[in-house]
């Protein structure tokens, strides 16, 4: 059954949600702002959202609280972000399917 593989996400996982403009290039630049620091990318998804002018990207991410500030930081800094709110991990579930 599911329910067994089902646990809280750990600690040390980070959600983050970037709103970008809807542009060639910019993932490219998010994602190696990620690399140029040193950080590896659990998971990426990325989708265009009810404003076409704009694309949601949703990284996950092993980090602890510091790197955290850091990344948003650092994200924040990035020409092409309009936004990056920061999940919280309490509410979420990973399936180990």
């Amino acid at each position: 059954s599911i329910e067994g593989r089902i646990s809280a996400m750990p600690k040390n996982k980070i959600i983050i949600a970037i709103y970008v403009d809807n542009q060639y290039g910019v993932l490219s630049r998010v994602t190696a702002m990620f690399t140029r620091r040193g950080y590896n990318i659990d998971s990426l998804t990325v989708g265009e959202t009810e404003s076409p002018e704009y694309s949601r990207i949703t990284i996950t991410l092993t980090a602890e609280k510091n790197d955290k500030d850091q990344v948003v930081s650092q994200l924040r800094k990035l020409y092409n972000v309009k936004k990056v709110v920061v999940l919280s991990t309490e509410d979420w579930l990973i399936c180990t399917c």
